[in-house]
């Protein structure tokens, strides 16, 4: 019989007990990097007067050797790729397809200390991407990601509460779903201890969660209208992949300061990149038929990519409830979970079709109309639907 693959350690993945992927200790980059910060802060100003791309000609080179642990390269991932993408897209209507060296260089050399695409991804957008209103440090991260009015994106394009919400609402969501993360993984050890009376309580937990994290898009549709994000916010996160229509038809080219360079055609940040969702997929024994999401890990931290292909040599919670035909009250228990992460798919197609598909259909006809592609470049809908339908449970015996 060959040995069961270990369980593995959420914190040997840079994953938060508190907070799950999202980060739990915001962190100011040094005093060196003062001139991106410096950036960062006027980015909204810069864009609002087409003077960012000037500023950022004349930005002296910095190296990344001033960048001290995990928590630095990760605040500089959200510095230089939204410095990145501005640069990019301050004119929505003709994208710059050169990001100079003094941003690509060391944005390059943070992505491959991390694991990553070179791109603003959904770690930057949102896990990296919160800092907390109140500086009074009494207050558990867990608890300020529970309220959206005791947090703030750390880097915005617009400034405005719109965007925070478009940031920080999944970051909220993630943050409460973060509980599942051990909690699932005990189910599965339980399991393997013969104590499968202990998934009843886990079952119980994991469709409660849900629901919350379900309820917590209504923060989203309270706080950000969709015409902002439509007009001032999306363009902004758009990638480099399957964007001709909008004047990148080779991609873009990340210089380099001797002379060489980098062309990449990379997506959009996007939700089909968090992590936590895959793990749920798994963990509930949910398949799907895109190959989509697979893609999309590429754009995961690596350490966060690394825990779901550990995951993903255990056995789902629907192995566990198929393997015990004698006992249907756990089936009974089980589906309760699934039909809360069914409606929440539900939600966020609610989401998707209020912000983007019904924005893009309202400007069909004007000549500047964004296309209603995902920033993850497919048409979000169908793919939704898709995932959401899959999203079933039918008992195996």
């Amino acid at each position: 019989m060959l040995p069961r693959p270990p369980l593995p350690i959420p914190q040997d993945y840079d994953i938060e007990l508190g907070t799950g992927f999202v980060t739990a200790s915001p962190t100011e980059l040094p005093a060196y990097y003062a001139p991106w910060c410096k950036l960062i802060s006027n980015l909204p100003c810069l864009l609002e007067s087409k003077t960012f791309q000037t500023k950022v000609d004349n930005l002296k080179l910095l190296g990344t050797d001033h960048l001290a642990d995990r928590a630095h390269w990760q605040r500089a991932y959200v510095v230089l790729g939204f410095l990145s993408q501005a640069y990019i897209w301050q004119d929505k209507t003709k994208p710059s397809a050169i990001v100079p060296a003094n941003l690509a260089e060391p944005f390059l050399e943070v992505c491959e200390y991390l694991g990553m695409r070179p791109v603003l991804s959904y770690a930057g957008i949102c896990l990296w991407n919160w800092t907390p209103l109140s500086e009074d440090e009494h207050v558990h991260p867990a608890q300020a990601l529970s309220d959206f009015q005791s947090i703030k994106s750390f880097a915005s394009f617009t400034g405005t509460r719109d965007e925070d919400a478009f940031n920080l609402v999944p970051v909220m969501v993630e943050a409460q779903g973060a509980k599942l993360v051990p909690a699932m993984l005990k189910a599965i050890l339980d399991d393997r201890k013969g104590v499968a009376q202990d998934l009843f309580p886990v079952f119980d937990l994991c469709a409660t969660t849900l629901s919350k994290m379900g309820d917590l898009l209504s923060v989203l549709h309270k706080n950000c209208d969709p015409t902002v994000f439509y007009q001032a916010i999306r363009p902004m996160l758009g990638g480099s992949a399957g964007a001709e229509e909008r004047g990148l038809p080779n991609g873009v080219t990340l210089q380099r300061s001797n002379g060489l360079h980098e062309t990449v055609q990379c997506v959009g940040g996007s939700a089909a990149q968090s992590t936590l969702f895959q793990f749920l997929d798994h963990m509930l024994g949910i398949r799907h038929e895109s190959k989509m999401l697979v893609e999309m890990r590429a754009y995961m931290p690596g350490k966060h990519r690394d825990f779901l292909e550990a995951v993903e040599l255990l056995p789902s919670l629907r192995d566990v409830v198929d393997q015990h035909p004698e006992e249907p009250e756990l089936q009974a228990a089980f589906q309760p979970v699934i039909e809360a992460f069914q409606c929440f798919r539900t939600k966020h197609i609610a989401v998707v079709s209020r912000y983007v598909s019904l924005p893009a259909a309202a400007q069909v006809q004007g000549k500047h109309a964004i296309e209603s592609k995902g920033t993850a470049g497919s048409l979000p809908i169908p793919f939704l639907k898709q995932y959401r339908d899959e999203t079933t449970f039918k008992p195996a015996h």
